[in-house]
């Protein structure tokens, strides 16, 4: 199995809270509505910590806690864990942290509301407010911030970002993120988001100040021309198909419900736990965490799907009965 040193793992807890004035006695929220919005959050940070990092560090969201009254509140914690060292978020001396990156989105600090500063990915989104840009200006070449000022059509006003913000601000996966994340605003009796760090509310997201968000969202997804692949992880069951007795096999072959799929598992002590029981058996089952790649060519059409097992949350063993009839 590969190893990459950890360089530094940071964490950050924050808090989302959907709140309304009408919200104050009824605490509750479909869950059909919930549940994109909590997935959202961390699609939105993984395409963000990929944006600056690449594969330099890894991050995962964890919701630690309970619910308070008067509003739907979820607790969060985001556990960043990097590999050597990752590239600066702001300049070549800034290392990045968990804190960091949820400030960079603007999930925690208001979002700037003009070209008076340097905008963020929220406040950017908002200002934007689905409207085409003009014009990209760079900064000076000795600007080691990768800043660049952004002119909007019909629009004298210029606004700075960074290119981390313009990069993820096209991204179509993590624009519709965002889209899922701001969804509950404005549905069943819920007019903001909340957002907490340490009990203290550092940004409130507004009703129209979703909505310019959201405009940009839909107009940078259905605008967007990008090609690269769509990367999903999930939790999921994968059964052995045909039994491998090579360790240094990359790709295995599994059942995933009715459908039968190759996957690497080279990074994963997948292959070598099997030799180390006797071989791999039929029926072996894993829970794993999976990541599922998608790559989109030029006329559209997704291709069919490659499969990695990031990790294996746990192993089921085949029963003995279950080989001899598959033997019969």
């Amino acid at each position: 199995m590969p190893e990459q040193s950890i360089y530094e793992e940071s964490r950050k807890a924050f808090s989302i809270a959907y709140s309304g004035k009408n919200k104050l006695q009824d605490h509750s929220i479909s869950f059909e509505i919930l549940a994109p919005a909590l997935l959202a959050y961390e699609k939105l940070l993984r395409e963000a910590n990929r944006e600056i990092s690449g594969k330099k560090s890894s991050g995962k969201l964890m919701v630690v806690s309970d619910f308070e009254h008067k509003c739907f509140n979820i607790n969060f914690e985001y556990v960043l864990t990097l590999y050597d060292q990752a590239q600066s978020l702001i300049s070549s001396k800034e290392e990045i942290d968990a804190g960091k990156i949820l400030d960079w989105l603007e999930i925690l600090k208001m979002p700037a509301s003009g070209a008076a500063s340097v905008l963020g990915y929220l406040g950017y989104l908002k200002v934007k407010n689905g409207r085409k840009i003009e014009r990209i200006i760079k900064k000076d070449d000795s600007d080691e911030t990768g800043h660049v000022d952004v002119k909007f059509e019909g629009d004298n006003n210029v606004v700075t970002v960074n290119n981390y913000t313009l990069n993820l601000s096209k991204n179509p996966r993590a624009l519709a993120a965002t889209r899922d994340m701001l969804s509950p605003i404005g549905l069943e009796g819920f007019d903001k988001i909340e957002i907490r760090d340490g009990g203290v509310i550092v940004n409130r997201i507004s009703s129209s100040a979703a909505n310019d968000m959201l405009t940009s969202c839909i107009v940078g997804i259905n605008d967007s021309k990008d090609t690269s692949p769509t990367v999903e992880q999930t939790s999921a069951w994968l059964t052995v198909y045909s039994p491998v007795y090579e360790e240094h096999a990359a790709m295995w072959r599994f059942t995933m419900g009715r459908e039968i799929i190759y996957a690497d598992i080279s990074g994963t002590a997948i292959a070598h736990d099997a030799i180390a029981r006797g071989g791999a058996m039929v029926e072996d089952t894993y829970q794993v965490k999976l990541e599922i790649e998608t790559q989109i060519p030029q006329d559209g059409k997704p291709k069919k799907p490659s499969y990695r097992v990031i990790e294996v949350l746990r192993f089921i063993p085949a029963k003995p009965e279950i080989q001899s009839e598959l033997k019969m």
